[in-house]
């Protein structure tokens, strides 16, 4: 994807696409059985033109995905209405969608769930889709940088939670965010046969659903599928970081975002830890240190790159 630049007011004047909005709607939604008005409203409202590449927004409505950038595609409408759909939301729901690619599934979420958290490992994907959503006035969605198969679990309970790439398997770490009564909807397969499931949590446990078969990116993480790259950083943390359960609190974030490496306090009162795992979760990881626990006062963080070396686990030393 190229570098990413505002979007104009003249790319934001939705008369020319709005004929072709509202036959997506007719021909590919309600002839299909898509049936939540709810649904079929923000889908004639949400201007999918604006969340594709300039060259690909004459087939914006055609009934098919697109390409994006970064490896990804912006799904089908017909999938994006169905899986919306399936969510059952409501106007206070709570929603996590993991896989945020243009935020063209947050917008429709947004108009009818009351918060939205969407996740992207892509950074460049991910700032652009925060650009336009702020541009289009969606104050309760909140774009997040980092491994989705890890969920946003201090965010947790979700009402609902849509998965947006396919899972080799149903992640716990999703299901155990779900609220009493929550539905996840999740595309599970290789890259040959995909099925999209939903899944239910009842006062049973949870139920599973198998909805219809399905094409989608793979879902790279921790709890995903592997993406082969694997990054290792060294980090020296200064200020008031000892004493502080910088070290204990540094672990519990590594294990959350499948981080190894290992933690530990220096003679001369500073932190050094080292990280290794998927690139999106080292750099969250990164980014938290350079925050802290709530005790601590971090003034001045270095980051180096090493050669991986295969760390197992995540461990608290010195």
């Amino acid at each position: 994807m190229g570098a990413i630049r505002a979007v104009s007011s003249e790319e934001f004047d939705d008369s020319r696409f709005e004929q072709s909005r509202l036959r997506m709607v007719q021909e590919q939604l309600l002839t299909r059985g898509i049936a939540d008005e709810r649904v079929l409203a923000a889908m004639r409202r949400v201007p999918r033109h604006l969340f594709v590449d300039e060259m690909a927004r004459p087939a914006a409505y055609e009934d098919e995905p697109l390409p994006i950038g970064s490896g990804q595609t912006i799904s089908q409408p017909y999938m994006v209405a169905r899986m919306t759909e399936l969510l059952e939301l409501e106007s206070d729901s709570r929603v996590l969608e993991v896989g945020t690619g243009s935020g063209y599934q947050a917008a429709v979420l947004a108009e009818i769930a009351g918060e939205v958290w969407t996740v992207e490992r892509h950074g460049a994907l991910a700032e652009r889709a925060r650009r336009v959503l702020a541009r289009l006035g969606h104050r309760n969605v909140h774009v997040e940088t980092g491994d989705g198969s890890l969920g946003l679990p201090h965010h947790s309970p979700f009402d609902a939670i849509v998965v947006t790439a396919a899972s080799p398997g149903v992640p716990p770490s999703l299901t155990d965010q779900l609220a009493p009564g929550g539905r996840l909807v999740i595309p599970v397969g290789g890259q040959g046969t995909q099925r999209l499931r939903l899944i239910r949590r009842d006062p049973n446990g949870l139920q599973e659903t198998d909805v219809l078969g399905c094409r989608f990116v793979p879902l790279i993480g921790a709890h995903g599928h592997p993406s082969g790259e694997v990054r290792r950083l060294r980090v020296l943390v200064e200020g008031r970081v000892q004493g502080v359960w910088f070290r204990e609190s540094t672990r519990e974030e590594a294990e959350r975002r499948g981080v190894r490496g290992w933690v530990r306090n220096l003679a001369d009162g500073r932190v050094e830890a080292v990280f290794e795992g998927e690139p999106a979760g080292v750099d969250a990881l990164v980014r938290w240190v350079r925050r802290g626990p709530e005790r601590a006062l971090v003034t001045e963080v270095t980051v180096s790159s090493e050669a991986p070396q295969g760390e197992q686990g995540f461990r608290v030393t010195g």
